[in-house]
């Protein structure tokens, strides 16, 4: 039975890890290519939303929203 705690936090802790640095991979991926584009595109504006997401997903699973 403790495997099943054991399983549960490190899960736990991978997505508190994981979704914030993900989401932070993303906007820098967004950032540097609008540096060397000069401006917004479709694929910057779709990495920067999906960072977004990423980002507000992962607050609404600390708080236990939904």
């Amino acid at each position: 039975m403790p495997f099943l705690l054991a399983t549960s936090l490190r899960r736990w802790i991978l997505m508190s890890i994981a979704v914030p640095v993900g989401a932070a991979a993303l906007r820098k991926v967004a950032r540097t290519i609008e540096a060397r584009k000069g401006g917004s595109t479709a694929v910057t504006r779709g990495l920067t939303k999906a960072a977004d997401t990423a980002q507000r997903r992962g607050r609404k699973g600390r708080k236990g929203g939904r």
